[in-house]
């Protein structure tokens, strides 16, 4: 087996996030409840989600909110806003009413 010579530095392990983040909130009364278990309101939010984009961090919910990190979300959907798709795919799987908030990234020092 042939060795390299590293004329250049050196490879090192690291995460990288490659198209344009956006911070989505996903408000549901009792997402939070429950949040663990199989098939929960919370899982079939995330499912929707990742129709439309990559997931790349999800929050723990809390006081009926949920807080994810996705890659590659597009603004609307066969011309209709982005929040309002998700809102009518997610309340027929939840049987509950959503509300979709999505941010374009950070704002002062607080995220979204």
């Amino acid at each position: 087996m042939a060795e390299f010579t590293r004329t250049n530095g050196g490879a090192l392990p690291g995460e990288f996030i490659g198209r344009d983040i956006k911070f989505v909130l996903c408000a549901l009364t009792g997402i939070h409840t429950s949040y663990s278990a199989v098939n929960s309101n919370f899982e079939k939010c995330m499912r929707v989600l990742s129709k439309f984009c990559t997931i790349t961090v999800v929050g723990t919910p809390a006081s009926n909110n949920a807080m994810f990190v996705v890659e590659g979300l597009p603004t609307d959907v066969g011309g209709t806003a982005i929040a309002s798709v998700l809102a009518t795919d997610a309340d027929a799987a939840t049987s509950g009413s959503t509300t979709w908030t999505v941010y374009n990234g950070l704002s002062g020092n607080t995220f979204a």
